[in-house]
């Protein structure tokens, strides 16, 4: 899969057989555990309670239970030269380089250069 192809939410259609007329928007995640915030990059389910967190790889639910909170900020995504950023609405921002999904998911999807290469 070429790497144009893993910033886009047909990407993550296919990854997470997401039915095709869902909507589906840029977030950021504003996740607070005993007390430590951070911002992370997700992929909203419109409508849903539920979100993809992007390097995790796996689906959450936006919550607040006990100790842990988890929040989706709807974000709007800018092209840069070397990276995207996502903003949100109130000016929380998130950068990320342009590569960041195909690092993560590269090796998730069998291809033929898994077979030459050296997974760590």
């Amino acid at each position: 899969m070429e790497s144009c192809r893993y910033n886009t939410f047909a990407f993550f259609r296919d990854q997470f057989r997401l039915p095709p007329r869902m909507a589906l928007e840029w977030c950021l995640v504003r996740e607070t555990v005993g007390g430590t915030t951070e911002l992370r990059l997700g992929v909203a389910l419109k409508g849903t309670n539920l979100y993809i967190d992007v390097a995790m790889r796996r689906f959450f639910s936006q919550a607040v239970c006990g100790t842990v909170s988890r929040r989706c900020l709807p974000a709007r995504r800018v092209n840069r030269k070397e990276c995207y950023e996502y903003r949100t609405a109130g000016g929380e921002c998130l950068a990320k380089p342009k590569h960041y999904i195909k690092d993560i998911y590269s090796n998730t999807r069998f291809a033929r250069e898994l077979l030459d290469a050296t997974l760590l």
